[in-house]
């Protein structure tokens, strides 16, 4: 099977000529999946039929298919998308008046472990390819267009560089829907050297910080990725990428009732936001299954977020957009009845 959304138009010209056809046919492939959104190779009818034919022969033409959908009722939208080998991924459509935000899945589970998301429960099966993240979005845009889009879904994009970068090209295409890379941010939980490359690779790509802890022993409580590359490790590599981009960055920071909200954790919050010029997003713990965590009380965030922002951080907090589908941050897991599905 040709993963013929991992392109660009420049691949996709590339591709049609190795195959001995000319270079338009290529591009005539890229427009009919970024433009027409073809469903199989007989909806791209400017191409010949014997060609069209032998495509079909070669493979299916879509990366995934509609497993389930769900709707919040804030306008919400899940999506479980079975992809060619079977696994399954989660992306979740968020519509506001002016925006239109996509949070795409980078590989199918994730590996990193943190104790208050779902996605890591039973570990990473496989990385996306850079045309099934892609798809990823296309299927959303074909409904409504896109305007931003977040790696935030499961999977650390860090340990699947390649595809993800692969996926940034193929989405700021102009020929394609054309995403300026500022409408892109990718989450990170905190691959040291993976950050400082992202800096020089991708310098107008907004980054986040999956930190939700300002010190080293309970960020290790929480994130069994701290016990690798310890906080001072990570925060070294955020100075190097703080300089090296100019621009602001964003903290991602999940709100546990008794673990990560004292005085002094928000205080150190607050100046880890000045020392990178970041905007920090507070983010109340959604229910994950049987986590041993709680939700702080609607005081106890605002009491945190008072002491940040009083102390020079700029934090905002973040609504809790598709709660009720467990498609909030923190919630996506790949279930069915109840289940989780692997490939």
């Amino acid at each position: 099977m040709i993963d013929f959304f991992s392109w660009t138009l420049v691949d996709a010209k590339e591709w049609a000529v190795y195959e001995g056809l000319k270079a338009f046919r290529g591009q005539q492939v890229f427009d009919a999946l970024h433009r027409n959104f073809a469903q199989n190779f007989d909806d791209i009818h400017v191409l010949p039929q014997e060609l069209r034919e032998k495509l079909t022969a070669d493979g299916q033409l879509l990366p995934a298919t509609e497993h389930t959908r769900q709707e919040s009722a804030d306008g919400t939208v899940k999506s479980l998308l079975e992809l060619h080998d079977g696994c399954l991924v989660e992306c979740v459509s968020i519509p506001t008046e002016t925006r239109h935000t996509i949070c795409v899945s980078s590989q199918v589970g994730c590996s990193v472990g943190c104790t208050f998301c779902a996605s890591g429960i039973n570990g990473v099966t496989r990385d996306c390819t850079a045309g099934e993240i892609v798809y990823q979005v296309l299927f959303h845009h074909q409904r409504r267009p896109v305007t931003n889009v977040v790696f935030m879904g499961s999977g650390e994009p860090m340990f699947n560089y390649d595809n993800v970068r692969q996926a940034i090209a193929v989405l700021c295409d102009q020929r394609g829907i054309g995403l300026g890379k500022r409408r892109i941010t990718v989450s990170t939980s905190g691959v040291p050297d993976r950050i400082r490359q992202f800096g020089h690779d991708e310098p107008q790509v907004t980054l986040a910080l999956s930190l939700h802890a300002p010190d080293n022993d309970t960020r290790s409580q929480l994130m069994p990725i701290n016990r690798r590359w310890p906080l001072t490790e990570l925060l070294s590599a955020m100075d190097d990428y703080s300089q090296l981009v100019n621009r602001r960055m964003t903290i991602e920071y999940v709100l546990l009732k008794d673990v990560n909200m004292s005085t002094e954790q928000a205080l150190q919050l607050a100046a880890l936001g000045k020392r990178y010029h970041a905007h920090i997003n507070l983010i109340p713990f959604n229910a994950v299954g049987s986590s041993a965590h709680d939700a702080p009380s609607d005081a106890e965030v605002l009491q945190f977020s008072n002491i940040v922002r009083d102390n020079g951080g700029i934090a905002t907090l973040r609504g809790q957009r598709g709660a009720d589908i467990d498609a909030a941050c923190g919630q996506l897991a790949i279930k069915k009845g109840g289940k989780k599905l692997d490939c």
